[in-house]
Parts: structure tokens; sequence; C-alpha cells
């Protein structure tokens, strides 16, 4: 499994989010995609909005979406983290 998380630069939100995520302990690796600088990603993924992450199981299907930004227990329950 692995979290991509689409994000940018300039986007105060998805720094949000990091924070957010620097506090918690994931089970599995995050895979950091540049929104401005991969577009090819964003359609693949059908990401239309920063911050979004997609959690992927091992054989890249998607198992979960998460758009916007969340607090810690919204993310912890989206991830199925306990």
């Amino acid at each position: 499994m692995k979290l991509l998380k689409f994000e940018a630069e300039w986007c105060t939100r998805c720094k949000q989010v990091d924070k957010i995520l620097e506090t918690m302990t994931l089970p599995f690796p995050i895979e950091r995609v540049d929104a401005d600088k991969n577009t090819a990603a964003l359609l693949e993924y059908g990401v239309r909005g920063i911050p979004h992450m997609i959690l992927l199981d091992e054989n890249h299907n998607i198992v979960t979406r998460i758009g916007g930004v969340l607090n810690k227990q919204q993310l912890e329950e989206a991830l199925n983290i306990q």
C-alpha cells in the first residue's frame, strides 16, 4: 500500500494536511505528487483539486480517496488506521 498526496508548493491547505500527517504513524509510505509539475498524474487519477490523497493497494488499485483537509481523527478513519 502507498498513499499518493497531490499537492503544490503554494497550497496552504496542503501544508495543513502535512502538519496533520507529521503527527501520525502511517503503516505505508507517502508519495508526494506535485500538481503543477505532474498534470498527467492528475488526469490519470481524476484529481480536480488539491489537497487530494489516494490510498493504493499493492496492485495499484484505489482503496480510498480523500479530498480537502480533514482533522487527524477523520484522516485516521478514512485511512482505516487504529
